[in-house]
């Protein structure tokens, strides 16, 4: 019988790295494993935030009749305060993505006929990415086999929790797929590096006889981001990029070593 069991490693600098303790092997997590990918975007976007939350902190100061010359650069750190602008956004976005997911699984489990305890309750912007996905997976006829399924590849030394295994209606027929939630405004490279580490996985533990296909769908976070967005990958297309997925599990393990 296989136990698998969460951990997580302290790297400084408020970092953690995730694995799993398989049969008492631990193996990195797939999204520790891309953490190693660059991502162009995240740097200017976190400047910006950065900068927005000092114009507001000043604006905050400067409207405080009681905060005089001398005091004004002690009443600035003040308000703008140690943690940085992005990480408290990211940690905001990780919150709602959790939420969803927590609704999500909560509903597949109740369907399923599996112990579930109360509704979550959840924020009204996690209920935005949780109406979103419940009218795809009507409109795609979704049936599920896996659902938060801790999976692992002992060829390759990895593992991680899928979001769904199961089949949707797909191009006039049944596609099997392996996929997995994404809430914001886009879907990123390394969504499909993460499906088709999964789907790789499914097959070698004897889960799937071959290749799924890869579905990433993307929740809207807020009310005004765009509406929910599905991307189905085709088997073939996944083969080829768990090939590159193995080539950041290379750089990781140099960058970790």
């Amino acid at each position: 019988m296989t136990t698998a069991q969460r951990v997580a490693r302290n790297d400084g600098y408020g970092r953690k790295s995730r694995f799993y303790e398989v049969n008492g092997t631990r193996l990195p997590s797939v999204t520790t494993i891309l953490t190693a990918v660059n991502k162009p975007a995240l740097v200017p976007w976190a400047a910006k935030q950065e900068r927005e939350m000092v114009y507001a902190a000043v604006r905050k100061v400067i409207a405080d009749p009681d905060v005089k010359r001398i005091n004004f650069m002690l009443s600035l750190e003040s308000a703008v305060g140690r943690e940085k602008a992005h990480t408290k956004l990211l940690a905001a976005a990780g919150t709602i993505g959790t939420e969803a997911h927590s609704l999500i699984d909560w509903t597949i489990r109740k369907e399923l006929k599996q112990l579930v305890g109360t509704e979550p309750k959840i924020s009204e912007q996690a209920l935005w990415a949780f109406m979103a996905w419940d009218d795809w997976r009507k409109a795609a006829n979704l049936s599920v086999n896996l659902i938060e399924e801790v999976v692992f590849s002992k060829r390759y030394g990895y593992a991680g929790t899928l979001d769904l295994g199961g089949e949707i209606d797909h191009e006039g027929g049944r596609a099997t797929i392996v996929s997995d939630w994404k809430t914001g405004k886009a879907i990123y490279q390394e969504a499909h590096l993460q499906v088709a580490a999964y789907g790789h996985a499914l097959v070698e533990m004897g889960h799937a006889d071959v290749m799924p296909a890869g579905c990433i769908v993307r929740l809207p976070k807020v009310e005004d981001d765009p509406a929910f967005e599905v991307l189905v990958i085709p088997p073939e297309d996944m083969k080829a990029i768990h090939k590159v997925f193995l080539s950041v599990l290379d750089l990781w393990k140099w960058l970790d070593a």
